[in-house]
């Protein structure tokens, strides 16, 4: 089984494939994921995104899904952990965050309704996503989406 951490910093879980903007100690791949990113199509079983697609430029958010889809085997999963712009100050806290996501957020990567209208070739299937509180440190309390996509191909 082949797993992708994206933006892993140091934190890379055993087992995954370190993708990150700079290199430190668990990143096997230097690389932006503001491009394309570094892999075949359908290359990966399980993409990892854990406190990362919150810094990546919002004119580039489509295109980067789009790139998870396309790297992601057919029914690939797609593992997310998002500050949760709905409910918490934490999503406009931190200065390098660049995108902002809800609960709703989700739903253009699966609606096809909207695939045209901006160029989502993205077609994911929302397995779990829910709104989590928790306490982080020096920052307190915080909320998070958490959630897993299934990918869609024909």
């Amino acid at each position: 089984m082949i797993k992708i951490d994206l933006g892993c910093g140091h934190k890379k879980p055993k087992g995954y494939i370190g993708v990150d903007i700079v290199q430190v100690d668990g990143v096997d791949i230097v690389h932006d994921c503001n491009k394309d990113l570094p892999f075949e199509d359908n290359y990966a079983d399980l993409i990892r995104a854990w406190d990362f697609i919150e810094h990546i430029e919002g004119k580039n958010v489509i295109h980067l899904m789009n790139e998870i889809w396309r790297v992601l085997k057919p029914s690939g999963e797609f593992y997310f952990k998002v500050l949760d712009a709905e409910k918490g100050q934490g999503a406009f806290q931190d200065p390098t965050h660049r995108s902002f996501w809800v609960k709703n957020s989700f739903k253009y990567y699966e609606n096809t309704h909207y695939h045209d209208l901006y160029g989502i070739k993205a077609n994911f299937k929302t397995e779990e996503l829910e709104s989590i509180e928790y306490e982080y440190g020096y920052w307190g309390k915080n909320y998070a989406l958490v959630g897993m996509l299934r990918v869609i191909k024909k």
